[in-house]
């Protein structure tokens, strides 16, 4: 092993190992192996290799990051977490346009957690609600929504929370309210409510949508080409349901309260 460099970007297991060290400190063997859901004999080489570049040490059986160690990996920790986040699904990530994802969320986005990618058959959409997201939107304590693209499908989704008095809020833009004049009347009335609140966004944004409830995070993006494929992200990690809040305040500290419509 020629540096520190290969040492910790050239192998999935020893960036894992040295993390790992870094946020939950002193572990054994044992317990490295279940965190890592890894056999002995698949972790224990790397083990050895980072004893020899001296990033860890073991003590009776203990093992744990060297002042060195602690060092390389607090300066590049973030890094190597965001590359294991975007390595989670390489396909999604360079398919999908994350431009508009404000940089320090970016720097962060491996708080998205244990995330998985919901691809629908779109022979399966037909203009119908998705099951996916009703599923897991259901018996949420509060809903944060923001949508760019026109779904009319989904309004009994909403209507059906609205109803049971749910806190919401809904961010979109000024030519899907347009749309939305059908509904003004029970709109405005909604709107009345003291935890009900709707925001227009100014101008397009390359962020198809995100919904944020008190247990999951929804994310979906546009693709590169600008068309929306049906791709969900989806976390139920605490840490992305904070990271997807902090996305949608960004949203709403840029759009227009309205009281009604």
């Amino acid at each position: 092993m020629n540096s520190f460099i290969e040492t910790v970007f050239f192998s999935e297991k020893r960036k894992s190992v040295l993390v790992l060290l870094f946020e939950k400190g002193p572990l054994t063997i044992e317990m490295i192996r279940s965190e890592l859901n890894e056999t002995s004999v698949s972790i224990l080489p790397q083990i050895k290799i980072l004893i020899d570049q001296k990033l860890i040490i073991q003590n009776s059986g203990v093992y744990q990051l060297t002042k060195l160690g602690e060092i390389i990996v607090e300066k590049t920790g973030p890094f190597i977490k965001n590359l294991q986040a975007f390595e989670r699904n390489t396909a999604f990530w360079n398919e999908h346009d994350i431009s508009e994802i404000p940089e320090k969320l970016i720097k962060k986005i491996f708080d998205l957690g244990d995330f998985e990618v919901i691809k629908m058959d779109l022979h399966s959409v037909n203009y119908k609600p998705s099951p996916f997201i009703k599923e897991n939107i259901q018996n949420a304590a509060s809903i944060k929504t923001f949508i760019s693209f026109y779904a009319p499908e989904y309004v009994p989704v909403y209507y059906e929370y609205l109803m049971k008095n749910t806190p919401m809020t809904v961010i979109t833009n000024a030519n899907i309210i347009k749309k939305a004049d059908d509904y003004k009347s029970e709109i405005n009335q909604f709107l009345k409510r003291e935890n009900i609140e709707l925001h227009v966004f100014p101008e397009e944004i390359r962020i198809a949508g995100v919904t944020i409830t008190d247990k999951v995070l929804i994310l979906v993006l546009y693709s590169i080409a600008g068309n929306r494929d049906y791709s969900f992200l989806i976390s139920k990690t605490p840490s992305a349901i904070q990271w997807g809040s902090e996305l949608f305040e960004y949203l709403k500290n840029m759009s227009q309260r309205k009281m009604f419509i």
